[in-house]
């Protein structure tokens, strides 16, 4: 740390007035904000510093948009991201990507354990590959996400 804001005031503070100063440009990123060493957090240090909070319900619901997206030929009409983004207070991006995530094996798992039943009948009710095969048109129509499927978690 003492080396990093060494370099620092030499860069900003160093020189004579007839050089052209350059730019540095620092970015750093953490989750820990209380852990920043607090003379790297005073004034003249740096311009400005972001901070990125969590979520509020509708970014939360623009979230889901964008998570869902590659899916949103899976969903049912039933699904309210709207409701599910009121629901997950506190999320961030990657909660909500891993909910996402964890929402498309469940109703993988639901959609399989539907299936497999009517497989019995089949000469491959022996093989436990029988779910690799081709999935006929019906089959593929059978995969859709539902509300059900959020609700689950």
């Amino acid at each position: 740390m003492a080396e990093l804001l060494t370099c620092m005031d030499e860069a900003c503070c160093s020189g004579s007035s007839d050089e052209t100063t350059g730019y540095v440009l620092v970015i750093g990123a953490t989750n820990k904000v209380d852990a920043i060493d607090s003379a790297l957090r005073r004034p003249g240090r740096f311009d400005c510093e972001i901070l990125v909070g969590i979520p509020d319900e509708s970014a939360r619901e623009e979230i889901l948009i964008m998570r869902t997206r590659d899916c949103s030929h899976k969903l049912d009409g039933s699904i309210d991201l709207r409701k599910i983004a009121r629901s997950t207070l506190g999320f961030v991006g990657a909660d909500l990507e891993a909910l996402v995530g964890k929402v498309v094996e469940l109703a993988f798992q639901r959609i399989m354990d539907e299936m497999e039943p009517e497989s019995s009948n089949d000469s491959m009710s022996d093989d436990e590959s029988w779910w690799k095969e081709h999935w006929s048109p019906q089959q593929k129509n059978k995969f859709t996400i539902k509300m059900s499927d959020f609700e689950v978690l």
